[in-house]
């Protein structure tokens, strides 16, 4: 008997049509990032991504130089006021990793450019937007393309900073409704240990695979859960995020106390709770939490088709399907609908997804390969699909 959940999936995914947002010009050499979305109340999609490459210099617009590299970034905003049919171009900008997301009546985007905080504020929706503002000067820097999150009366904003030899996390935080191009309004929290260095376990059922180094990657964090769910941390911030654990649909966890300090979350008062199951948990995903109904929707890779785990693990051959996934609890995750799923080699990825509420409609954009493709990560295209009418079904 075919069951009804996977019919509601299979019927929006035919009924979805993959748009594109931005296709890099035919002979250029420039790639382009994983994207940020935004939907505003007024249906209006904003879409945000970088692109690098050598003929990023000679492109029109505000651009930057990243001195450590010596190269090239430029980042676009792009605008949609029908749907996700067509866009257009709202503004350039010269830093790259940027998150859109709106406080009240202003739409801001927030990146990295060398390293430090770069923030640009639109007053009218994208139509015009001011000078970037530097928010932490020279820092090393590695901001996520990933949900702005609003917890009680902050904004939280999680970046990766040097820490032990490694990676670690940490948060800048602002007030809700403050006056957020002002410096002052912006404060870090203090930076997390590797992840290694809270790992342990090995094969079998355990996690991390043997022979990987579990490091963060693209943290996402999402409001406190409610007060009887086994997560529940008393007013903390839950992450979690891609750790490079060698296995595909797992992630690292943890939670953030009220000083914006990074830890694992304890079970009881025994070992820390590390590793959870997680759709598209071995790349880049995206969360959005729907605060009318209290469901979460996540938007991530659907990995292989066989169970891959070492190396294999999140490669080139993980990256050419996208889904969506729902759930009530974050225990359990229904699939809700396949948005992508393309040819083998470099001009087949599809990866990196974003996710927006729109009204009744789940919006995901994705960077995509293209015939100038080398590599996997050599993307060409911001691609963009409107799943109509599936937040308000019953999975």
């Amino acid at each position: 008997m075919t069951d009804t959940r996977e019919t509601a999936a299979a019927d929006t995914t035919k009924a979805a049509t993959d748009l594109t947002v931005f296709a890099v010009p035919e002979g250029k050499r420039i790639s382009v990032g994983p994207p940020s979305l935004l939907a505003l109340p007024n249906g209006k999609l904003l879409a945000a991504f970088d692109q690098t490459g050598p003929d990023v210099k000679g492109l029109p617009g505000k651009k930057g130089l990243d001195p450590r590299r010596n190269r090239w970034m430029q980042g676009r905003v792009m605008a949609s006021s029908d749907g996700g049919a067509t866009w257009g171009l709202s503004a350039t900008y010269p830093f790259r990793h940027a998150s859109l997301f709106r406080d009240g009546g202003d739409v801001y985007l927030l990146g990295e450019a060398s390293g430090g905080l770069r923030l640009m504020r639109s007053p009218d929706g994208g139509g015009s937007w001011s000078a970037p503002l530097e928010l932490s000067g020279d820092l090393e820097l590695w901001c996520a393309p990933t949900a702005v999150v609003a917890q009680d009366a902050w904004w939280h904003v999680p970046c990766l900073a040097p820490s032990d030899g490694d990676w670690g996390v940490m948060v800048w935080q602002a007030p809700r409704g403050a006056s957020l191009m002002n410096r002052k309004a912006w404060t870090a929290g203090p930076v997390s240990a590797p992840l290694a260095r809270w790992a342990g376990g090995g094969g079998g059922c355990a996690v991390p695979w043997p022979g990987a180094r579990p490091s963060w990657r693209f943290p996402v964090v999402f409001p406190e859960v409610n007060a009887g769910h086994p997560w529940h941390g008393g007013g903390r911030l839950q992450m979690v995020a891609p750790a490079g654990l060698g296995r595909e649909h797992w992630a690292a966890r943890a939670v953030m106390d009220a000083e914006g300090r990074i830890a694992p979350q304890m079970i009881g008062e025994g070992e820390p709770w590390l590793w959870t199951p997680w759709p598209g948990g071995h790349a880049k995903f995206d969360l959005a939490l729907d605060e009318m109904s209290g469901r979460y929707w996540l938007a991530g890779s659907r990995g292989q088709a066989r169970m891959t785990v070492g190396r294999g693990a999140g490669g080139e051959a993980a990256q050419r399907r996208i889904g969506v996934w729902a759930s009530n609890g974050l225990e359990e995750w229904l699939p809700a609908a396949e948005v992508a799923g393309s040819e083998e080699g470099p001009a087949g990825v599809r990866c990196d997804p974003a996710l927006a509420i729109a009204g009744g409609d789940l919006v995901v954009a994705y960077r995509a390969g293209g015939a100038q493709s080398r590599r996997a990560r050599e993307t060409a295209r911001i691609g963009c699909v409107r799943l109509e009418k599936l937040r308000t079904q019953t999975l």
